[in-house]
């Protein structure tokens, strides 16, 4: 153990100890390697693009733009250079209900230290979070490019280079919501694992690479790199029809999934949202999305909207078909797309029931909430270190609006629910297990807690 100068500020050469919050200051740990090559290289890309697509974003959004982006261009400049000589989180300048949340956060937290918040002396939850809510900062404050996505281009540059994968799985799914049988256990599981490893296509991991990914069809072969598998009580918590008399028998048939990523994954999210209400398993699925450009491929409403007609216009039959199919269940109410700006706050999801307390609520009506990826995991267990022998109902420290079913490629160092001794046992085959996305988690909590106080088991 030695402390050691990156620059001009202490780091210390040392794994995460157990138990303390992710950061910066332990050199090796994902979130140091994140804070100090991963960050700056996505500001730097994001220049590089704004760069590339000048005219045509001039020619889009009026003569206007054109002095805007050379003000954001140098915004991202000087605050990739914040990062990288570890500067104090500024406070953010906007006028939103979220920016405040963040400013009284960084505010709390230097009363607490006696010392600003800094990107390597943080928590990475909140520096990685508050590096997005800059970058939409530096758009929202202008008047041409106030609702500009600067990753809407990647986003529908990985769906469309996932095209073949997603016409695969749309003539399988087709073929499986065309079938008037039953829901079926062996099914729904199957289609829960593609769920899962539909999770690998994360464009925040690649540094904004768009990559072609080999067929990700045949899960059997995966399943020894699903480390936590709660497939078989998912299956009984969906198929269940008597939910928990916590929940409102009004509301037990409803479900909840919590998006991710955009382009193959959301269309993998579709076709579990779909075989839910289908084989009624579900009379409606809430659809949560991020109402800001959020970890470069994170779903917003307008790119669920671009997938479904791109899907319509599609000269795959399977793929018009389903994108008929799910825009008709978006008009009937049958699925019905929700936004929250707590997604995209710096908080772990245990401060839900204080800071948006009807999201709390909401999640609760239904008999069922899914977490999708990584950036949930961490906000679900709180961004912590813990012993991977950590139950899930531990490490989720009192959220639990609902049964949750998580579903997540493993893209950092923080890891609940294992047996005993399996982490040793997969970092002797992969020291980089906990960051590649190359091992997954199907994990499941049963217990529920009302805001109100009151609690049951399931």
């Amino acid at each position: 153990m030695c402390e050691c100068k990156c620059e001009s500020f202490s780091i210390m050469d040392l794994k995460t100890p157990r138990n303390v919050y992710l950061t910066a200051f332990y050199k090796r740990s994902f979130a140091f390697y994140t804070v100090k090559n991963r960050m700056p290289i996505i500001l730097t890309t994001l220049i590089d693009t704004l760069v590339r697509n000048k005219s045509e974003i001039i020619e889009q959004y009026g003569k206007a733009a054109k002095d805007e982006l050379k003000c954001i261009i140098g915004e991202l400049s000087e605050f990739k250079y914040e990062i990288q000589t570890n500067k104090p989180l500024k406070l953010l300048s906007s006028e939103t209900r979220d920016a405040k949340l963040y400013n009284e956060y960084i505010e709390r937290l230097t009363a607490q230290e006696g010392t600003p918040p800094t990107h390597f002396h943080t928590i990475w939850l909140l520096t990685e979070c508050y590096m997005y809510r800059r970058i939409r900062q530096m758009f929202e404050l202008q008047k041409s490019l106030h609702n500009f996505d600067p990753f809407r281009s990647k986003k529908e540059e990985a769906y469309n280079t996932a095209l073949p994968m997603i016409q695969e799985m749309g003539e399988h799914f087709l073929n499986v919501a065309q079938n008037d049988s039953d829901a079926d256990k062996e099914e729904f599981i199957s289609l829960l694992k593609l769920n899962l490893w539909g999770n690998k296509c994360d464009l925040s991991i690649t540094l904004g690479k768009v990559e072609e990914k080999n067929t990700l069809f045949d899960t059997a072969s995966l399943d020894r790199f699903v480390l936590c598998d709660h497939s078989e009580k998912i299956w009984e918590a969906v198929s269940n029809s008597t939910s928990s008399s916590i929940i409102g028998e009004t509301h037990q048939s409803e479900s909840n999934i919590i998006f991710d990523n955009a382009g193959y994954e959301v269309f993998t999210d579709l076709c579990l949202a779909d075989y839910l209400v289908t084989k009624k398993l579900a009379s409606s699925v809430r659809l949560y999305v991020k109402t800001i450009p959020w970890f470069i491929s994170d779903v917003m409403t307008h790119d669920l909207r671009w997938t479904l007609e791109e899907l319509k216009s599609s000269g795959n039959a399977a793929l018009q078909a389903l994108g008929e199919r799910w825009s008709n269940y978006l008009t009937e109410g049958v699925w019905d797309v929700v936004e929250s700006d707590f997604w995209t706050l710096p908080f772990d999801y245990t401060s839900m029931k204080q800071v948006e307390p009807t999201l709390y609520m909401k999640l609760g009506e239904a008999k069922a909430a899914i977490f999708k990826g990584d950036l949930n995991y961490r906000k679900l267990f709180g961004e912590r270190n813990w012993d991977p022998a950590t139950t899930v109902d531990e490490g989720l420290q009192g959220f639990h609006p609902t049964k949750l079913c998580i579903l997540r490629t493993i893209k950092a160092d923080i890891v609940c629910g294992l047996e005993e001794g399996l982490a040793e046992k997969v970092e002797a085959e992969d020291a980089k297990w906990m960051e590649t996305g190359d091992w997954g988690l199907v994990q499941f909590s049963g217990k529920v807690v009302q805001i109100h106080g009151g609690a049951g088991e399931v």
